[in-house]
């Protein structure tokens, strides 16, 4: 079964090798659209854009950075859980 939602997406570089970048899907936290996601951002997105580096710093093991975040459109197949085919997004922060 697909879902389509929207959620946050960042992708993120290791600060000693920018080259290299790494996906994070928000599945945790959905919204019904864009503007509903874009709002959510406005009033969170410094405390978001912080909590997504020391994710990313405690997930991979080295310091990260934030490439760019984004609200995106996306389509999930709940039964093959995986990365999400995204359909569309809107940038919020970009480096």
């Amino acid at each position: 079964m697909n879902t389509v939602t929207f959620i946050f997406l960042a992708t993120l570089f290791y600060v000693a090798q920018p080259e290299v970048k790494e996906n994070l899907f928000s599945y945790a936290l959905t919204f019904t659209s864009y503007e509903q996601c874009e709002t959510f951002f406005d009033d969170y997105g410094d405390k978001l854009l912080n909590g997504v580096i020391d994710h990313g710093t405690q997930t991979y093991g080295q310091e990260v950075g934030i490439d760019y975040f984004a609200c995106a459109k996306v389509k999930i197949n709940m039964q093959m859980p995986g990365e999400p085919e995204v359909l569309g997004q809107k940038v919020m922060y970009q480096r």
